[in-house]
């Protein structure tokens, strides 16, 4: 059975409560080339099969302080669209579930579940029974916030390479 679609959170509420100090923020479309998606893949070890991606470059008092991607990724019947907030040094600030659309695992949606991504970066397994709990009934949408937050990672490492990393 599939769920009800439930609209949790605007990107523009979403993007305040992540980045708070931010005094301005510039949305961005990019497709995802072969060059890109080969380069996600190598960083990854699996096939990015989005075709563009949505992300906002985040300014505070005139510096970039964060990026966050808006990006889906399939749970077991739909797909769970979710923005995840990355700092300058490739570390996850806060995650945040925008649509559910699933009859089961909404549970991913709670700040208990999602302050587990907080801090980590592409040298993490962001993993389930790794460094990330799971939560019983719901390890489909776990394990599809897990590739979706690691991809994230990877294509903010990809649109600003370069960056510090601690």
């Amino acid at each position: 059975e599939i769920g009800a679609v439930q609209i949790l959170q605007s990107d523009e509420a979403a993007l305040a409560e992540i980045f708070p100090d931010a005094d301005s923020a510039q949305v961005h479309s990019l497709g995802i080339d072969s060059v890109m998606r080969d380069s996600l893949k190598a960083r990854l070890g699996w096939i990015v099969r989005d075709t563009t991606v949505v992300y906002f470059d985040v300014f505070e008092s005139g510096s970039r302080s964060g990026t966050a991607i808006v990006a889906e990724e399939q749970g077991k019947h739909r797909p769970i669209t979710f923005i995840a907030g990355v700092d300058t040094s490739l570390r996850v600030v806060d995650v945040r579930v925008l649509v559910y659309r699933e009859t089961r695992g909404g549970e991913v949606r709670h700040t208990r579940f999602l302050k587990q991504y907080r801090g980590k970066s592409l040298d993490n397994p962001i993993r389930i029974n790794r460094d990330i709990i799971n939560i019983t009934g719901a390890t489909i949408s776990v394990n599809a916030l897990n590739a979706g937050v690691r991809k994230a990672l990877a294509i903010v490492e990809h649109i600003h390479p370069g960056k510090e990393r601690n």
